[in-house]
């Protein structure tokens, strides 16, 4: 049995997708939701590339023809990688799952084959060649591409609010960018390779359309190689680990009171922008939004997953940053400045600034603004 360049991709494939969902699975995790649907679709790639190696390598017709079914799942790429940015970015927005209409091409493609297994191989093989069989495989590629290139467009969105927001500096914020961007990259692959398939196959009828469609299966493999780079070499994005558990019931406050306190939030720290109290705490914050300390520090550890001090430095950090890029460095000291944004010690901003920025103040100003 001879394996051709494309078969060791696809099995390197399955090797790395069976190698992150075990991996994901047995790791701690903060955004659960978001790992779940990366598992799904890791899986779903694994599924298509082991039954492309089954296809190509195995011709018993008992084999080639059921393996046909994962070409099904690849409509679910689309659904789910958008959802996953949702999951990622928005961790407790309400429409991170998708109806279930946005799944009804998958299913129908399923039906399609399921219903192509009634029929004798012979019957399968003249009804290919036909003009109708000719139009309905086009229909089915076209809205292969037309789903994942409307699915990408919709997480590129996504993206794009990540780089135009103020946290854009930070720098999980900008890791975070970078790893969706990179993600959508080998989507567009996939969806380049495709078109032109479809364009050399039933425009042009070109019979080395063959080798584009491989380019295909190579780009998802490397998609799959995108997401295991990123889940090892800055796992803080993948698999983020737990904090230790709360005490409290995972329903001390309900939604209504979380969305009150929340709005609160938002106004204190957006139009007061009361984090640059120097002397700001957790009773004063909690006072302010007209709840006990308690359920101010379930809220943030629950809902932002962050502690008070991180919650609130953070926006320090993002304070200073817009004070040094309108050159208030250039008139006063950067200790100066940090007092300004609301810390008030120079170990914790400077501790705060390289958790947050992977970099001393100091050498941070010196690369953006040398």
């Amino acid at each position: 049995m001879a394996f051709s360049f494309l078969d060791l991709v696809l099995f390197a494939g399955v090797v790395q997708g069976i190698f992150l969902i075990v991996s994901l699975h047995f790791t701690s995790q903060k955004n659960k939701k978001a790992n779940t649907i990366l598992m799904i679709i890791i899986g779903l790639a694994t599924f298509i590339f082991a039954g492309k190696m089954a296809i190509f390598q195995i011709k018993a017709i008992w084999i080639w023809r059921p393996a046909l079914l994962s070409d099904c799942t690849i409509y679910l790429f689309g659904p789910l990688l958008y959802m996953y940015f949702r999951a990622l970015v928005f961790k407790h927005h309400p429409k991170n799952i998708l109806a279930f209409k946005h799944y009804i091409p998958a299913l129908l493609l399923f039906l399609f084959f399921s219903w192509s297994l009634t029929i004798t191989t012979e019957e399968y093989i003249r009804l290919s060649y036909t003009d109708t069989m000719g139009v309905i495989y086009l229909g089915m590629e076209l809205a292969g591409v037309i789903s994942l290139s409307a699915y990408s467009f919709l997480s590129y969105k996504i993206v794009l609010k990540i780089k135009n927001s103020e946290q854009t500096q930070l720098a999980h914020a900008h890791k975070l960018s970078r790893y969706l961007t990179f993600t959508l990259l080998g989507m567009c692959a996939i969806i380049l390779f495709w078109s032109v398939g479809i364009f050399r196959t039933y425009v042009i009828h070109s019979y080395d359309s063959f080798i584009i469609y491989q380019l295909v299966w190579i780009s998802m493999a490397v998609f799959l190689f995108i997401v295991g780079y990123f889940s090892f070499t800055q796992p803080e994005i993948v698999r983020l680990q737990v904090e230790k558990k709360n005490n409290t019931s995972k329903d001390r406050l309900n939604e209504e009171k979380i969305a009150i306190i929340t709005k609160k939030l938002q106004l204190l720290i957006e139009e007061e922008k009361i984090f640059m109290r120097s002397d700001l705490s957790l009773k004063i914050l909690a006072r302010r939004v007209d709840t006990s300390s308690n359920n101010l520090s379930w809220l943030l550890n629950s809902v932002y997953e962050k502690t008070f001090y991180e919650y609130i430095n953070e926006y320090r950090v993002k304070a200073f940053l817009r004070k040094i890029e309108d050159g208030e460095h250039k008139k006063q000291t950067l200790l100066a400045i940090a007092m300004d944004a609301g810390f008030n010690s120079k170990s914790t901003f400077n501790k705060t600034f390289k958790s947050l920025m992977n970099d001393t103040p100091s050498r941070y100003i010196q690369k953006m603004y040398s």
